[in-house]
């Protein structure tokens, strides 16, 4: 027998005995952790380990012992350890990567035992992008990963942050922004719990949401992930969003089969960066951080923690000139240690490669010391799993670190039942029956309902201009973005930038006005150019930006405006509407992430409706326009005259001090209803 087996043998008896004593300590004590001469021995023992790819072809699945470990009924640390010491190095690091899914094949996963894998947004199964091709290209990867030496479970990673967002025919739900401008907490819990299941349905057991980043400059092209610019707002709504995904904590609903892991992202300090640059800098040193931490910037992510989110992800900005990727006061002290965080931190998509290593293997190194326990490296997965097990084989890396991580991925996958789940079983067959389908659908169009804020409402003639809108016969409906699919749903939706056009399956905002006036004697027509001839008696003009995502959607303050094609139709309409001798009502529906530069153009209108990014559930602004519905929602940010002064926004929060009101165009809280009162954004 050669030297190599003959080490392994002799380990691998030292982990039996490791393993019997932690049976017996379970059973007859019940402790939910390995004593600390037990840490020690694992410690010595796995410090021993070789790591090379023979070593790990030669060992014998046969070899293995799933009796505890697999074994529901014993309480989880117990099995967390009674799998760590059964682990080589090589499968240790193997848990602590998330390649992108096309660019892996199942043999890789089982091969090496991986732990993690993602659809980024717009990766979509080679097969297609149908519910069937996701399940199916999904269920492959999980077989394949049960198949492996440990059989260690599969966790699915993908960014469902308005609905399951990637997969063609899913439910799109508004936009955080609109969600925020709802503020309604019950019907986010709805939106979650119907994610969920469309989540589900696909196989996928974890979505990257929801951000609880804090919209402090709409330059910055996130801001419409986020609920709004107040951090305590931000809690709640970041909290019953996790209730919606998770289930209740302490329910028996609590990430069972039909639930998903919620993701808190982005950790910390996104929305605060210098010019709302994503990605960019937060201008200050960490004792004045620290300060706006405890003044409330933690408040959402408490709020997750007391909710029982089991994932936060760590954001790409920086703080005072450090990358929150390598910041290890801010994930191990803060996040971990003070706040007591016990499942895990995952990296941004390739963010560990923004941090100061000089080479990729440093770069992992200070993430790994930070606290970052799952490695988001898409592509460069492979080299991730070497440097890991370089650094540990080095001792640049502690044994007590490395599984630490190892810990957190394996506690957050037996809290979430994926040791008990059943690949492609009945529930995930039954969830299919509700992908897109018309329950999920109706709390869509219940969200773009909710989510309208009515910015203006005059009177025309004798009555005001939503009222003389729902008294006209003959309605011009005019701009691209009325009919437009693609730009209503905004970024990520079925691909990462999004795009204009008929993208999935969905109701536009015109087909919703012409289904609900359809019985009236209504005449729609529509146009992109403005153009109003004198046989109009009403206009609708559906206007904003068009689908952006990230660094892609940052403006500078000349570049913060509406799309260009939506300036010549405003200019347009303003020329038409001029020329007309009897006064109509013009009514205008802005369809954008974020507030906008609208001051010239409220003359124009009677009435002013923001209607964020909706989704897929346009109906839902015909419900309100002219249903019995009234206007509900409430502007989540103060929405500035000039671009050049949103600013003082921020430095208003900061040091206490007014904002100046006559550079304000809408202050957070506002709101109309039907009848002009203002509406509170306490609700």
């Amino acid at each position: 027998m050669n030297g190599r087996k003959s080490q392994y043998l002799f380990r691998k008896c030292l982990s039996l005995l490791l393993l019997l004593s932690l049976v017996m300590s379970g059973c007859s004590k019940g402790n939910t952790s390995p004593t600390e001469p037990e840490k020690e021995a694992n410690t010595a023992e796995e410090n021993t380990l070789e790591t090379d790819v023979k070593e790990q072809e030669d060992n014998d699945p046969e070899d293995v012992d799933k009796s505890v470990y697999m074994d529901s009924t014993q309480d989880i640390e117990t099995r967390i350890e009674a799998l760590l010491v059964q682990m080589t190095l090589e499968e240790k690091a193997a848990q602590l990567v998330q390649p992108e899914q096309n660019v892996l094949a199942p043999e890789d996963v089982k091969k090496y035992g991986i732990g993690s894998v993602l659809s980024g947004g717009g990766s979509a199964p080679a097969a297609g992008n149908g519910i069937l091709d996701w399940q199916s290209r999904i269920n492959e990867l999980k077989q394949a990963a049960l198949d492996s030496r440990l059989g260690i479970p599969l966790l699915y990673g993908v960014d469902a942050v308005h609905g399951n967002n990637n997969v063609y025919g899913a439910t799109v739900f508004p936009h955080n922004i609109g969600l925020g401008a709802a503020g309604n907490e019950e019907l986010l819990v709805k939106i979650g719990r119907a994610t969920a299941e469309e989540v589900r349905a696909c196989g996928i057991q974890w979505t990257f949401a929801p951000t609880l980043g804090n919209a402090q400059n709409e330059r910055w092209g996130r801001t419409y992930e986020c609920f709004g610019e107040d951090a305590s707002y931000t809690a709640r709504m970041g909290a019953a969003y996790i209730r919606g995904f998770q289930g209740e904590k302490g329910s028996g609903e609590y990430l069972n089969e039909t639930h998903v892991l919620a993701c808190a992202k982005h950790y910390i300090g996104e929305g605060y960066t210098t010019d709302g640059v994503n990605q960019g800098n937060v201008e200050m040193t960490p004792e004045e951080f620290d300060a706006l931490m405890e003044s409330g910037l933690l408040d959402p992510y408490t709020a997750a923690l007391d909710e029982g989110v089991r994932t936060v992800m760590v954001s790409f900005n920086s703080v005072n000139g450090v990358k929150c990727h390598e910041n290890r006061h801010l994930i191990q002290e803060v996040l971990k240690d003070q706040l007591g965080f016990t499942g895990l931190v995952v990296s941004d998509y390739n963010g560990v490669q923004q941090t100061s290593g000089l080479t990729y293997k440093d770069q992992i190194k200070l993430a790994l010391e930070a606290g970052i326990d799952l490695f988001m490296e898409p592509s460069a997965w492979e080299e991730c799993m070497k440097s890991v097990i370089r650094l540990a084989e080095d001792g640049e890396i502690s044994m007590d670190r490395l599984d630490d991580a190892v810990r957190r991925v394996l506690r957050v996958k037996f809290e979430a039942g994926l040791f008990e789940e059943e690949i492609g079983g009945d529930t995930e067959q039954a969830l299919l029956e509700k992908f897109g389908g018309e329950e999920h659908r109706a709390v869509a169009r219940e969200a773009v309902r909710e989510s309208l804020v009515l910015l203006k409402n005059d009177q025309v003639g004798e009555t005001d201009a939503l009222t003389a809108l729902r008294e006209a016969k003959n309605i011009q409906v005019t701009g691209q973005k009325a009919y437009d699919l693609g730009s209503q749903c905004g970024g990520w939706t079925i691909s990462w930038e999004g795009h204009a056009g008929r993208i999935t399956q969905g109701t536009t905002i015109i087909e919703g006005i012409a289904e609900i006036t359809a019985d009236t004697g209504i005449t729609l027509t529509h146009n992109v150019n403005g153009e109003v001839d004198e046989t109009k008696d009403a206009v609708i003009a559906v206007f904003g930006e068009g689908p952006y995502v990230e660094t892609g959607g940052d403006r500078t303050v000349t570049g913060l405006k509406i799309s260009a094609d939506d300036q010549t139709l405003l200019e347009g309409l303003r020329e038409s509407l001029a020329a007309r001798k009897d006064d109509i009502p013009a009514v205008a529906v802005i369809v954008a992430g974020r507030p906008l530069p609208i001051a010239e153009y409220l003359d124009l209108f009677d009435a002013v409706i923001m209607a964020w990014l909706p989704g897929t559930e346009g109906a839902g602004v015909a419900d309100v326009l002219f249903g019995e519905y009234d206007f509900t929602g409430t502007l989540p940010m103060t929405w500035m005259i000039s671009p050049e002064d949103i600013p003082l926004k921020m430095e208003a929060a900061l040091d206490g001090s007014p904002l100046d009101e006559e550079k304000v165009l809408y202050f957070a809280g506002y709101g109309l209803n039907k009848s002009g009162a203002v509406i509170s954004l306490i609700k």
